[in-house]
């Protein structure tokens, strides 16, 4: 009924196949979701309209506005996650069928800055974590902590939200150390020029 792209195709040229059994997946060549699962412990912070920014990940520097569209009712069996789907709202976004996305979504409440465990280190008593500046240096950079979590713990004075900071291997760092900055998926960052 509609134009499309064949997805799947289930049976080999020259198979018997039988009345009413699939032969071709077709995907409808229109607008472009995303599908996402959501954690079942955060699921009600989650409603259909929210605001939402996604990457491609064939075009990371670039975020394209959306908004969620449709939340599953239901959690998954298995993975005790609830489905959502992202519709774009910026118009004609570059995403092909199967591609990878990440999804941003902006907590509705003032959320404090956190960090992992791994980044905080202590001497004397007093907590600091490893602040990396403009020119790729180290600075000792004091904090004070909030209650402490699984993996990651807040952070209520003493960072930005533009900071970065060492995450790994802050035992053996010293003072004005040159560092070469990389992102969660080992990007190498630049910061001078986010400054």
């Amino acid at each position: 009924p509609q134009d499309g792209v064949v997805a799947r195709r289930t049976v080999e040229v020259g198979q018997v196949v039988a009345a009413g059994q699939t032969v071709f997946t077709l995907a409808t060549d229109g607008e472009r979701e995303v599908l996402i699962s959501l954690p079942e412990q955060g699921f009600g912070r989650f409603r259909i309209g929210q605001p939402v920014s996604v990457e491609l990940w064939s075009q990371p520097d670039q975020r394209f506005a959306g908004q969620i569209r449709e939340l599953s009712p239901a959690a998954d069996p298995r993975s005790r996650t609830f489905a959502a789907r992202i519709a774009f709202t910026a118009g004609k976004v570059p995403a092909e069928l199967g591609q990878s996305a990440r999804v941003f979504i902006q907590a509705a409440a003032s959320v404090p800055l956190s960090v992992p465990l791994s980044a905080v280190t202590a001497e004397n008593g007093a907590a600091y974590v490893w602040r990396v500046d403009a020119n790729n240096t180290l600075k000792k950079t004091p904090v004070r902590l909030g209650a402490f979590g699984e993996k990651n713990v807040p952070v209520l004075e003493g960072l930005g939200v533009s900071d970065w900071v060492v995450a790994a291997g802050v035992h053996v760092l010293h003072e004005g150390q040159q560092v070469r900055p990389v992102d969660r998926s080992n990007r190498v960052v630049n910061l001078a020029a986010k400054e």
